[in-house]
């Protein structure tokens, strides 16, 4: 199986991390392949950014026929509707597979993620996806997509306490919202007072047969 990334911002920097972890939850049970907005944000973190995006990702998925499969790589979904129509195969989304995943089985949540401007759009989606009484709040790091992605370990004992909070306000998991957090659902889970999850492990899982080459 072939499976595109699709990066909607145009941070070839983002796009690699988002493989190297994609690579290293599916081992051998399927082919990844990244691709980088060819215009648009260096980082999705307000509307305008994600209106554009919007554009970016068909002309991704167009470019790569060969797939089985492709990932909206953002945590606002931009172009996903779309995405689905025109490509014709599987496409899941970060924003929609993780608070999916967060919210299966009635369990109550939280999501952590960056970008404060985004909060109404985020509110909405989960509305959108039927999960408003699930979700107990939404903290945002005091540091933007790039700064996270150029220095993650930085942000990793914030993400902790903003885990701990929401385990306090009656959370019984936390989605980690956004590319730059791809993969970390495994990388903190020894560490974090609840589980933990990321909206790539969730897309893979939503794509590879059965999940059964997900691994973290």
């Amino acid at each position: 199986m072939r499976i595109l990334i699709a990066n909607p911002n145009t941070s070839a920097r983002i796009t690699a991390r988002m493989v190297e972890a994609a690579r290293a939850l599916v081992g051998g049970g399927a082919t990844i392949v990244g691709a980088t907005a060819p215009f648009g944000a260096p980082a999705l973190e307000t509307p305008a950014d994600l209106a554009i995006a919007e554009l970016a990702v068909p002309a991704m998925l167009g470019a790569h026929p060969d797939c089985d499969g492709a990932i909206v790589g953002a945590f606002g979904d931009p172009g996903l509707a779309q995405a689905r129509t025109a490509f014709g195969k599987p496409v899941q989304g970060l924003g929609e597979a993780g608070l999916r995943a967060a919210g299966t089985g009635g369990r109550r949540f939280a999501v952590v993620t960056l970008g404060p401007a985004m909060r109404p759009a985020i509110e909405a989606r989960v509305s959108d996806l039927g999960l408003a009484d699930r979700m107990v709040g939404i903290a945002f790091l005091s540091g933007g997509v790039l700064d996270l992605a150029a220095e993650p370990w930085r942000y990793h004992g914030e993400i902790l306490d903003a885990v701990a909070a929401a385990r306090d306000r009656g959370a019984e998991a936390v989605l980690l919202g956004g590319a730059p957090f791809s993969g970390w659902s495994g990388r903190l889970r020894a560490r974090a007072a609840l589980p933990l999850l990321d909206g790539l492990t969730a897309a893979l899982d939503g794509l590879v047969p059965d999940g059964s080459a997900i691994g973290g």
